[in-house]
C-alpha cells in the first residue's frame, strides 16, 4: 500500500527548487513510508506499552502475589520492549537513515512479537484473576493495540492484523473460560475492533488521497519544470538562431560586397572571354570535330561568299567544285570497326590539306564524302589535274594499327557559273558526277554535262513518284517461266516488278528499282512484291505447280529482316516454303558479312531454296561457288548474247563447277533457238528468255498455266 504521511520537523529538508525533478520511486515505497511513520511515533509507542504491561501484569497479580509465569512473561515483554525502543532509537540516530528495505520488517518482526505476548497473556494470568482485572486487562490490550496501530499508519492492514492478534485470543477466552457476565467482555472487545478497523481503514483512504494529490501535484510540477526548461531551451535556441541569423547576414553582406567589387573589376574580363568563346562557337558550329576540316555549314558559308560576286554583271570569276566519295570505306568499318574508320578519314583529311593548292578550301561533306572547292579554275584540264593528284594521294596505303588498309576515291566535277549559280545547285550536280563515276566503274573522275542533269531529272522524278506508286498500288508483279531444258517443263517462274505509270507510262525496272535501292525505297518496295509473288503463287493451278522466284536486293539482305518478311509472306499466302526460290543478286558479298550469311542459312533451314544471281558480273568466283548457301546459279544475260561466241567458255566452266556441287544452272535471256540448242550442248539445265515466255500478268500467267496437259502432269511448254 502506497501512502503518503507529513514528514515530522526534524525531517525536513530545505525546499526543493520549483523546476527540480519529480521525486523518484523509493518515496513512493510502501517500505519508505513506513519505516517514516514508525520512526516518528515509535518511541511514544514503546513507551506507552511498557506502562501498559507493567500496568496489565501489577493488575491481573499483584508483583508479590504473581504467579511465575507471569512475571517471567513481565521481563519478556520489558526485554522486547527495550530492543525496540533501541531499535528505533539507532535508526533515528543514523544517518542516512538505514535501508527502509532490510529496517521495516526488522520493525514488523518486532510488532508481532509484541502482539503474540499479548495474544499469550490471557492464557498465562486470566485464570487466577478477577472479573474486573481482566476486564481492566482487556481495557489496556485494547490500548496498546491502538498504540501499536499510530505507528502502523502507513499500512492499515497490518495494523488490523496486529489488533486482532492481540485483541482475538482474549475474546476467546472471555467467552470460553470465563464466568458469566463474559458476553459483555467479548461484545465490548469485537465493537472495539470493528471500530479500530474502520478508523484504520478511514485513515488509509484519507491517505490515499493525499498521497494521489501529492502525486498529482508532483506530476503537475514535473510537467511545469520539463515546460519551463522546454521554454529555456527554445529561448536559448531562438537567441542562437538569431545570432546565426545576424552573422549569416552580415556575411551575406560581405559576400555582396565582395562580389559587386569583383563584378566591377572582372566585367571587362568577362566581355573578353564571352568574345573568346563566341568565337570558338562559330568556329566549331563550321568545324568537323574528327578531321576538324570545314562541314557543311562551313562550306555552304564559304561558297555563298564565293558565288556572290558571280551573279554581278560582267563577272569572270570561276570555281572548279570537287566532290570526293571515299572507296571500301563501308568495308573498313565493318571489318576493323568505327575506330579504324575515324582513323582513315582524319588521314584523308590531312592528305587533302598537303597535296591541295593553297587556295583551295577542303570541307567534310559527311560519312565518307569530301567537298574541294578550287576558287579561280574553270578550265576542265586544270581540275582534272587536280583530282588526279587527289585520287593518287588516296591510293597510298594507310598504316592502322590493326594493319595496312587502301582507299580510293571517287570523284565528280561541277563548275561555276556553267553548271550551277547557288551551293545547293552546284553541290547536286557534282554529286551526281560523282555517282556516275561509281556506277560506271570506268573513269573515276567525272564531269557533270547535260545528259547526267537530264538522267538525274528523271531520277528525281520516279524518286517523288515511288512512294505514291506504292500507297496507289501502282506497281504490278509479272511472271516469265523457267523451263527445264530436257523435257520442257516449267519448274520455276521468276517474278519480276513492273511500274505501269498512269502518266509517262510503262517505267524501266532499271530505272525505279535504281532510284529505290539508293533513297532506301527499296525496303517497302521489294516487301510488297515478295508478300504479292506468294499470294499469286498459292493460286496457281494444278497438282504441282511451279515454283515462284523473287529477287531481293544487298540491302534487304543486309537489313537483317529479310527472314520474317519471307516467314510473313509464306503464312499470310499459306504457301509452302519448298516452292519459294530467293534469287540473290551476286555483287552482293556474301561470305564477308556475318549478319548476311547467318541470314541465309536461316532461309535454308526454313526450307526456302537459294539462287545466285546475274553471275559472272559481281564478286562471285567459280571458285567461291562452294562457300555460298545456294543450290540454283543463273547465268547473266549479257554471256548468252554472246553464244554461240566468246560467252560459251564462261558458261561451260560454269556448268562443270556447278555439276561437281550438285547446283542447278539456269541461262537467262534465251532468245532463239540457236541459243538453246548450243546451251543444251553445253549441259545448262533450265532456260529463261523471251524464246519460252514474255513476263505476263498475274491472270494472263493463271490462263497460260492452263494450256497444260492434264491436271496432275507437270507443265509441259507449247511450241
Amino acid at each position: 500500500m502506497l501512502t503518503s504521511v507529513p514528514a515530522s520537523t526534524d525531517d525536513v529538508a530545505a525546499p526543493a527548487p520549483a523546476a527540480s525533478p519529480p521525486a523518484g520511486p523509493m518515496e513512493d515505497s510502501l517500505p519508505e513510508r513506513a519505516m517514516r511513520g514508525a520512526l516518528r511515533a515509535a518511541p511514544l509507542v514503546v513507551g506507552s506499552l511498557a506502562v501498559l504491561v507493567v500496568a496489565t501484569v501489577l493488575g491481573l497479580g499483584g508483583w508479590s502475589d504473581a504467579p511465575a509465569p507471569l512475571k517471567i512473561a513481565l521481563g519478556v515483554a520489558l526485554l522486547l520492549l527495550a530492543l525496540r525502543l533501541a531499535h528505533v532509537t539507532v535508526a533515528r540516530s543514523r544517518m542516512p537513515p538505514p535501508d527502509a528495505a532490510r529496517w521495516v520488517p526488522q520493525y514488523l518482526a518486532g510488532v508481532a512479537v509484541t502482539a503474540l505476548w499479548w495474544a499469550a497473556l490471557p492464557w498465562i494470568a486470566f485464570a487466577g484473576a478477577e472479573p474486573a482485572a481482566r476486564t481492566a486487562a482487556a481495557c489496556a490490550m485494547l490500548a496498546a493495540a491502538l498504540a501499536e496501530s499510530l505507528a502502523l499508519r502507513a499500512m492499515s492492514r497490518v495494523a488490523i492484523a496486529q489488533a486482532v492478534t492481540v485483541m482475538a485470543p482474549a475474546g476467546f477466552w472471555l467467552l470460553a473460560m470465563g464466568e458469566r457476565p463474559a458476553w459483555l467482555g467479548v461484545v465490548s472487545i469485537v465493537v472495539a475492533l470493528v471500530l479500530l478497523s474502520r478508523l484504520c481503514l478511514s485513515r488509509d483512504r484519507q491517505l490515499h488521497a493525499l498521497m494521489a494529490a501529492e502525486q498529482e501535484a508532483r506530476r503537475l510540477g514535473g510537467a511545469e519544470a520539463a515546460q519551463s526548461e522546454r521554454i529555456q531551451r527554445l529561448e536559448a535556441e531562438l537567441a542562437r538562431t538569431g545570432a546565426a541569423l545576424a552573422a549569416a547576414q552580415a556575411d551575406m553582406e560581405a559576400r555582396a560586397a565582395i562580389a559587386r567589387a569583383s563584378q566591377a573589376q572582372s566585367a571587362e574580363q568577362r566581355n573578353i572571354d564571352l568574345e573568346k568563346r563566341s568565337l570558338e562557337l562559330a568556329r566549331e558550329a563550321v568545324t568537323d570535330p574528327l578531321t576538324l576540316l570545314p562541314n557543311r555549314k562551313g562550306i555552304n558559308e564559304h561558297l555563298v561568299e564565293l558565288l556572290a560576286p558571280m551573279s554581278r554583271p560582267g563577272s569572270e570569276a570561276e570555281l572548279a567544285l570537287l566532290f570526293l566519295d571515299l572507296d571500301k570505306f563501308k568495308e573498313i568499318n565493318d571489318q576493323l570497326g568505327h575506330l579504324a574508320g575515324d582513323a582513315v578519314l582524319r588521314v584523308v583529311a590531312e592528305r587533302l590539306r598537303e597535296c591541295l593548292p593553297r587556295s583551295a578550301f577542303p570541307a567534310r561533306w559527311g560519312g565518307d564524302e569530301f567537298i574541294v572547292v578550287l576558287p579561280g579554275l574553270g578550265r576542265i584540264e586544270q581540275v582534272r589535274m587536280v583530282a588526279e593528284k587527289v585520287r593518287a594521294e588516296l591510293l597510298v596505303p594507310i598504316r592502322l594499327e590493326d594493319g595496312t588498309v587502301r582507299v580510293g576515291c571517287s570523284v565528280g566535277i561541277a563548275l561555276a557559273p556553267y553548271h550551277g549559280h547557288t551551293p545547293e545547285a552546284l553541290i547536286i550536280a557534282a554529286d551526281q558526277a560523282v555517282y556516275a563515276a561509281k556506277t560506271e566503274d570506268k573513269d573515276r573522275i567525272r564531269v557533270f554535262d547535260i545528259a547526267m542533269a537530264k538522267k538525274a531529272q528523271r531520277q528525281h522524278q520516279i524518286a517523288q513518284a515511288l512512294p505514291g506508286a506504292l500507297e496507289r498500288n501502282q506497281l504490278a508483279v509479272a511472271y516469265q517461266p523457267i523451263v527445264n531444258a530436257l523435257d520442257g517443263t516449267a519448274s520455276h517462274v521468276e517474278a519480276l516488278a513492273r511500274w505501269p505509270h498512269p502518266t509517262w507510262g510503262p517505267v524501266s525496272p532499271g530505272e525505279f528499282i535504281e532510284v529505290a535501292e539508293r533513297n532506301g525505297q527499296i525496303h517497302a518496295m521489294g516487301r510488297w512484291v515478295l508478300r504479292q509473288a506468294c499470294l499469286d503463287a498459292a493460286r496457281w493451278p494444278g497438282a504441282n505447280p511451279p515454283k515462284v522466284s523473287v529477287n531481293v536486293s544487298a540491302a534487304q539482305v543486309s537489313s537483317g529482316k529479310l527472314v520474317s518478311q519471307v516467314r510473313e509472306a509464306l503464312a499470310a499466302a499459306k504457301l509452302p516454303p519448298q516452292r519459294l526460290v530467293i534469287e540473290l543478286t551476286e555483287s552482293l558479298p556474301m561470305a564477308r558479312s556475318e549478319g548476311v550469311s547467318q541470314t541465309l542459312s536461316d532461309l535454308r533451314a526454313m526450307g526456302v531454296q537459294l539462287a545466285l544471281d546475274d553471275f559472272g558480273t559481281g564478286y562471285s568466283s567459280l571458285s567461291s561457288l562452294m562457300k555460298q548457301p545456294v543450290s540454283l546459279v543463273k547465268i547473266d544475260q549479257s554471256f548468252v548474247k554472246d553464244v554461240p561466241g566468246g560467252g560459251e567458255v564462261l558458261i561451260k566452266a560454269t556448268v562443270d563447277v556447278a555439276r561437281r556441287f550438285g547446283l542447278e544452272v539456269v541461262a537467262e535471256g534465251v532468245e532463239t533457238a540457236t541459243q538453246r540448242a548450243r546451251l543444251e550442248s553445253l549441259g545448262v539445265n533450265y532456260m529463261q528468255g523471251w524464246l519460252f515466255g514474255r513476263p505476263m500478268p498475274a491472270d494472263e500467267f493463271i490462263a497460260w498455266l492452263g494450256l497444260r496437259d492434264g491436271s496432275s502432269e507437270p507443265f509441259v511448254l507449247r511450241a
